[in-house]
């Protein structure tokens, strides 16, 4: 089969495209033609980078957050984190939860106690 070339077809984007063998959709055949075009995000994609949901309280202020992040942290451990909604800081880990909320953007090593990690 010959690739006829389009300018509307996804290249290194998050979008998937149609494979020529396979007739199957992943990023990886985005390859420019039109046989490839793009259908938007695979429903299996969301579950690549597993998120888990948390319940974490600011060490300073006592400010509760949901948050979740794609990664694992410890529940009762504190964190020097960053979530999404610019509170930087420590936060200790209360409990896992089946919700999302707020995004944490980074987080530093683990601390037993929110002296330690302001410290």
């Amino acid at each position: 089969m010959s690739k006829i070339p389009s300018r509307t077809s996804p290249r290194h984007s998050k979008r998937a495209c149609l494979c020529w063998e396979t007739e199957t959709y992943s990023r990886d055949c985005c390859d420019g033609s039109i046989h490839a075009q793009g259908i938007g995000m695979l429903y299996g994609e969301l579950f690549t980078t597993p998120w888990k949901g948390y319940y974490v309280v600011d060490c300073e202020s006592g400010h509760h957050h949901n948050v979740h992040y794609h990664g694992t942290l410890e529940v009762g451990k504190t964190y020097n984190m960053v979530i999404e909604n610019a509170d930087t800081g420590c936060h200790t880990v209360v409990k896992e939860q089946q919700q999302e909320g707020v995004h944490i953007v980074s987080v530093g090593e683990a601390f037993d106690t929110c002296e330690e990690c302001n410290a």
